[in-house]
């Protein structure tokens, strides 16, 4: 689920992961609204886009949090997550 396609890079596992050096749950969020969905970007609800990213992060197995991915860009920068990327 979510490795990618032909037009399409992973959304989830190794190659995403290894592509992560420590982000912000908000530039990922930013990432995903300025190219989903592929012929409408920016068209969906940030309630919308916080469930893809939410979606995303399960498929990768990162660990779930106690409350529900915010929607609103400002909480979503208090969020960062480690890199899964080996060195």
């Amino acid at each position: 689920m979510l490795e990618g396609g032909e037009m399409a890079p992973p959304l989830a596992g190794g190659a995403f992961n290894g592509e992560l050096e420590r982000p912000v749950a908000r530039d990922l969020s930013e990432r995903i609204r300025i190219s989903m969905p592929q012929n409408s970007p920016g068209s969906l609800s940030r309630q919308q886009y916080a469930d893809i990213l939410a979606v995303m992060l399960g498929a990768g197995e990162f660990p779930q949090g106690k409350t529900e991915l915010p929607r609103e860009v400002e909480a979503l920068k208090q969020i960062a997550f480690e890199s899964m990327k080996k060195n």
